[in-house]
């Protein structure tokens, strides 16, 4: 985020990095996370990364022992790809650095994206919002990829800072995943039926996985991270009440939230109802671990 000299008496020196909030969003995926992540980085008091899946630590802890058949693969073809978009976005002409700051921010992102293929060790990561961050007293990022790290990935993430925060959505299992399997068959397995999808999903299939939100709530108790985590349904996520409440939380001025943007929506082909009930059917496992989890007591009008 650009910012601008402002005349009159000096302002203090910032805050060293590690005296600031970091606020680190988990996931899960198609919960929430693009819509969460753009009023984050609206509020004129947060620095959010320019990008909004760094999916740093991801990189950094690519396999997890639990799930030796989900392993994070970086998307390096889709990083290209979206560095692609706004180098054409240019034209033919170079970028006026000098004249907006519209034309600087496009151009940070570039250089973001860029930057994300060489962090390789956690100073990288600090350095990346170092270099760019004000005087906002909060900063952080979003990446689903965050929500099945092995532990010692949540517990290097709680020492980055004196205050760390975890932010982690969850939406109806069976909503997730059918919006999940729509994306696959959108990006990767175009050319396969919906059904045979379907019929892929077990307990060792991508698509289970991340809509198992047991191991991550377990996991971050477990560290003993319970009290700087906050755990938000997707359901109830679209109210200024709840952000209201998230900005208590994070110490943050409260702000107002823009509910009809759409950001990230799912496209394809929706399920049938019959496919919805086969695909709870296969979720069950996941349903019957979080009935008693205090996390989800408010999403009553999830499939239970």
């Amino acid at each position: 985020m650009i910012k601008r000299m402002v005349r009159g008496k000096p302002a203090p020196p910032p805050l060293p990095l590690p005296q600031r909030q970091l606020v680190l969003g988990l996931g899960a995926m198609k919960s929430g996370t693009t819509w969460l992540s753009d009023y984050l980085g609206g509020h004129p008091q947060f620095f959010h990364s320019p990008i909004k899946e760094m999916n740093a630590f991801a990189s950094l802890y690519p396999d997890n022992p639990v799930y030796p058949s989900y392993i994070y693969k970086p998307g390096n073809s889709y990083r290209i790809w979206r560095m692609e978009r706004i180098v054409l976005s240019f034209g033919v002409k170079p970028p006026r650095l000098d004249q907006t700051d519209a034309e600087q921010e496009r151009f940070d992102r570039l250089r973001a994206l860029a930057q994300l293929g060489r962090i390789a060790a956690v100073e990288d990561y600090l350095s990346f919002f170092a270099e760019r961050i004000g005087s906002e007293l909060h900063f952080g990022e979003i990446s689903p990829s965050y929500a099945h790290l092995p532990p010692e990935a949540y517990t290097q993430m709680a020492s980055l800072t004196q205050d760390v925060r975890f932010i982690f959505l969850m939406r109806d299992p069976t909503d997730r995943a059918a919006s999940h399997l729509r994306h696959a068959r959108r990006r990767v397995d175009k050319h396969v039926d919906l059904d045979d999808l379907l019929e892929r999903v077990d307990a060792s299939n991508p698509i289970f996985i991340r809509s198992d939100y047991r191991y991550t709530l377990n996991t971050l108790r477990d560290l003993g991270l319970a009290e700087r985590c906050r755990f938000l349904i997707y359901e109830d996520l679209f109210n200024q009440d709840c952000m209201d409440s998230l900005c208590d939380w994070l110490g943050l001025p409260r702000y107002e939230a823009v509910f009809d943007k759409r950001l990230n929506p799912g496209v394809g082909d929706a399920l049938s109802s019959e496919q919805l009930s086969r695909l709870r059917d296969r979720l069950a496992p996941i349903y019957d671990g979080l009935h008693s989890d205090p996390a989800v007591a408010s999403a009553t009008s999830w499939r239970w």
